[in-house]
């Protein structure tokens, strides 16, 4: 399974389809939670994604794998970022 091309544009589009709807949920315009949930959803798909590529890299030892996931699953966004901007090429 290829995730390079589809780890980096799941996570931006997440970020931004969240912060989307979270104006519109201020806002109380319609269709504000259907949209943070589609968010929520992608952030799912990236999650999923970033631990399959940790779990399943040689270049790391276990406790380092073990605290990406804990930190993906407790810290998704922020992890999310600091994954794609720094670390990913040290893991892949």
């Amino acid at each position: 399974m290829n995730t390079e091309s589809f780890i980096r544009p799941t996570l931006f589009l997440s970020i931004s389809i969240t912060i989307i709807g979270s104006m519109f949920k201020i806002m109380h315009w319609p269709y504000a939670t259907l949209i943070m949930a589609f968010g929520m959803i992608l952030m799912l798909f990236f999650i999923i994604s970033a631990i399959y590529e940790v779990m399943n890299s040689s270049k790391i030892d276990g406790s380092e794998k073990f605290m990406w996931v804990i930190g993906f699953l407790f810290f998704g966004i922020i992890t999310g970022l600091v994954y794609l901007l720094s670390a990913r090429k040290r893991i892949v």
